[in-house]
């Protein structure tokens, strides 16, 4: 079965370089490269992270009699020696890959995704009905991470349906595509602070925010967490680890003594870690949400 990650919409939401990110969006490119490998699928998730760090902004993984052939696309073919290097000891590919426009490519692959039987995200070009008793997200995610395919968004989301109650305050860092804001409010939060320190994402959520027609109640900063000011009932963050970790403790700092945290981006090795990290922030496990390798903790305050 073919998998196409997207490109994956790559910001620093999901902890990867801007310069990283592809230009798929209505342009042209020719500048590309990818590279192909053979692995085990227990490998593919560390072998794909490594690439994302190298500069990758997509991947496509095909599941093969052998294992999983994974093809990443590179932007720039400077860096070959440090892929063949990261990939060793399997035997890899290089490829230029053709000029397209990507934009007739990855939308065809943008469908409808249920994370609950009570939300649907779906393309603005492609809308579905509410389902009962329900409502539906709109996302054009244009390069900004966030369209409720990923693992870690759909347990976000699904934290979220668990923990808002109507009134809340919500505290959204690493907003991406504006995704996690829209459905805090749609689930009935009175108001979102959403923060991200990329420019292009800041846009693509406000964008989204007025097509799902909720950008009144949410608030959109391009700053660090640290910027932030005030108290929230729930604070959301769905970031790779490696950025997650240290922001924690600052997340602490802005979540209600009666409040929760839902954070995601974790993968199930990293459970003994994250645990750590909470422990030393005097925050509490309360639930520990799973699809497949990944994982989203829901937290709060030691009392």
């Amino acid at each position: 079965m073919l998998w196409v990650c997207f490109c994956r919409f790559l910001s620093i939401r999901y902890g990867f370089p801007a310069r990283a990110i592809a230009r798929i969006h209505g342009e042209k490119v020719n500048t590309y490269f990818q590279v192909s490998v053979v692995l085990p699928r227990a490998k593919v998730e560390v072998v794909s992270a490594k690439l994302f760090e190298l500069g990758c902004c997509g991947v496509v993984e095909e599941d093969i009699s052998d294992g999983v052939r994974l093809t990443a696309y590179f932007e720039a073919a400077e860096n070959k020696a440090e892929i063949e290097q990261a990939l060793v000891p399997c035997e890899c590919r290089f490829e230029p890959v053709p000029d397209t426009d990507w934009t007739l490519g990855w939308r065809s692959f943008f469908q409808p995704v249920y994370p609950s039987p009570r939300m649907v995200i779906c393309p603005p070009w492609d809308r579905v009905p509410d389902p009962p008793g329900g409502f539906t997200i709109a996302i054009d995610p244009q390069m900004a991470f966030g369209t409720g395919h990923h693992e870690t968004t759909r347990l976000a989301l699904l934290g979220l349906e668990k923990r808002i109650i109507s009134g809340d305050r919500v505290l959204d860092v690493g907003t991406g595509s504006g995704i996690l804001s829209i459905a805090a409010v749609k689930l009935g939060a009175a108001e979102v602070v959403a923060v991200d320190i990329e420019g292009s994402a800041i846009e693509n959520a406000r964008a989204n925010c007025v097509l799902n027609d909720v950008d009144a109640q949410v608030v959109l900063m391009q700053c660090s967490v640290d910027r932030v000011s005030g108290i929230f009932d729930v604070v959301v963050a769905n970031i790779i680890s490696s950025i997650l970790f240290p922001l924690i403790p600052e997340l602490a700092k802005r979540l209600h003594p009666e409040g929760c945290a839902i954070l995601g981006g974790n993968l199930d090795r990293e459970r003994e870690a994250l645990c750590t990290v909470l422990d030393r922030s005097d925050l509490v496990l309360d639930e520990m949400l799973d699809d497949g390798e990944w994982l989203c903790a829901i937290v709060h305050k030691s009392r």
